[in-house]
């Protein structure tokens, strides 16, 4: 995906394929063997640094043997303590337009 910079979602669900990894005791290269690609895109996947396809994404979830959902727990919480409140779209608006003079 290059030209494409990864997200808050792609840093939460990388995290939360290396908390079950390590819980199941899992390596990398263990997870990476069972799906039949590279341990340095695990690697990728759990830093964030690459998205996870959703197919790719389902295979995960299906050797970690959780269910697809696991993987967004807890995005909303994570979500709401980072919110900053947001001005109005007026507000913003008129903060960006320059008033016009009036010619006479």
């Amino acid at each position: 995906m290059a030209g494409t910079r990864s997200s808050k979602v792609d840093h939460h669900v990388g995290r939360r394929v290396r908390e079950r990894r390590l819980a199941l005791g899992m390596s990398q290269e263990k997870l990476a063997d069972a799906i039949g690609i590279a341990f340095q895109q695990i690697q990728k996947y759990e830093v964030g640094t690459n998205r996870v396809a959703a197919s790719r994404l389902w295979d995960i979830a299906r050797i970690l043997e959780v269910d697809v959902g696991y993987f967004f727990e807890g995005i909303q919480k994570r979500a709401k303590r980072k919110a900053k409140p947001r001005k109005s779209s007026t507000a913003a608006k008129a903060k960006r337009t320059k008033p016009r003079m009036r010619r006479n």
